[in-house]
């Protein structure tokens, strides 16, 4: 009896527990399944309950708060940094000198200055003229350097934006930049991510703080779209936006250009890459599509675009596992799903990539 007892009990606590923390992360399992099966994960009734919704929003409060002692925690020093700053711009002047009255009809008196402290005057920077948007950045065109679109310098960095597919030319294209050019990478590629689930990954808000926070980087190098092809999320309670919708495309292209926008107001030059031709008919043709908006969007900006399609030998809508070596030989560039890049798939796209920039001044230290 006392055996079956203490079962009952350890059942009570696992059911208790489960739901606890399916109560205090729905938010984070809603988000998730949106992102795997594309569909509203709500549950009916209880999902719009006050109560149920209060672990989800007591989540929230308590990342918040993390955030917010993290952030007190490191700009805790600044008021000492902000008095450095501002000692090190006064100047100490003298004391201004005393206007003695002169009397024509009275021999001149020893004029006596009185004693005073320092006056010590800040050094008052001019006013800035209001912010001009910059403009968007042109084509680099480096003598000697045929067929080249951006050009990087001594210190200059590369922002590496992407899902899986970025995940595997990343490292591949950010050894040749440091081997042969000494140009550092900044590699936030990450697998499942797109921009139709800003919710599950954002990446305009991503970019926007990398830009802002590495202020070296003179490039960002884009490559996504197999996450993207699905019914996309306008919000909690609303029905989502059919895939190639007129407001699912306005939705999209608004996402493409909040990242464009961070890298004209950074002075930041892109090469964004479509993502090839697909096994699946379906999703290659929904590739296609992204593609298209992805090379519109960069030709609007004067950023650049290039296809992964050829360094692939796709043509039209053509698709292979293997591609013909110079040597007759038949090579595999795509692995069994599909989808993504054997390593030698990677290293062709990774250099097709470096073929469209040129390091004026920089000297190649090896290959």
């Amino acid at each position: 009896m006392s055996s079956q007892r203490g079962a009952a009990k350890a059942l009570y606590a696992i059911v208790v527990t489960t739901l606890l923390l399916f109560w205090l992360n729905q938010d984070s399992i809603s988000l998730y399944c949106q992102q795997k099966y594309h569909q509203s994960c709500e549950l009916p009734v209880v999902g719009q309950s006050p109560a149920w919704r209060l672990g989800g929003n007591l989540t929230h409060a308590l990342g918040d708060a993390r955030d917010r002692f993290i952030d007190n925690l490191e700009q805790r020093d600044e008021p000492v940094m902000l008095a450095k700053v501002e000692a090190s711009n006064t100047v100490e002047l003298p004391a201004p000198m005393p206007v003695v009255p002169v009397h024509l009809d009275k021999p001149p008196v020893a004029a006596q200055l009185p004693v005073s402290t320092p006056v010590v005057a800040k050094v008052a920077s001019a006013p800035l003229a209001a912010p001009v948007p910059a403009p968007a950045p042109q084509v680099v065109q480096v003598p000697g350097a045929a067929g080249t679109v951006v050009s990087l310098a001594e210190g200059d960095e590369v922002f590496l934006v992407g899902d899986s597919l970025m995940q595997g030319v990343a490292p591949h294209l950010a050894n040749s930049l440091r081997k042969r050019y000494q140009i550092k990478s900044v590699n936030l590629s990450k697998q499942s991510t797109g921009l139709a689930y800003p919710g599950f990954f954002n990446w305009p808000q991503t970019v926007a703080k990398t830009l802002e926070s590495e202020p070296n980087i003179r490039l960002m190098v884009i490559f996504l779209g197999p996450n993207d092809p699905w019914d996309m999320p306008q919000g909690k309670g609303k029905p989502f936006l059919r895939f190639k919708s007129p407001e699912w495309e306005v939705t999209y292209r608004q996402r493409i250009d909040s990242i464009l926008d961070q890298a004209r107001a950074h002075n930041v030059q892109v090469i964004w890459v479509g993502p090839p031709n697909m096994q699946k008919p379906k999703l290659s043709t929904a590739m296609a599509y992204l593609s298209g908006l992805y090379e519109q969007q960069t030709g609007l900006y004067q950023q650049h675009y290039v296809s992964a399609n050829p360094v692939l030998g796709y043509n039209d809508d053509s698709f292979s596992y293997t591609l013909q070596s110079s040597q007759g030989k038949r090579i595999k560039t795509r692995v069994d799903d599909g989808i993504h890049f054997t390593p030698t798939g990677q290293k062709l796209i990774s250099e097709r990539i470096l073929s469209m920039i040129a390091f004026p001044g920089l000297t190649v230290t090896g290959h």
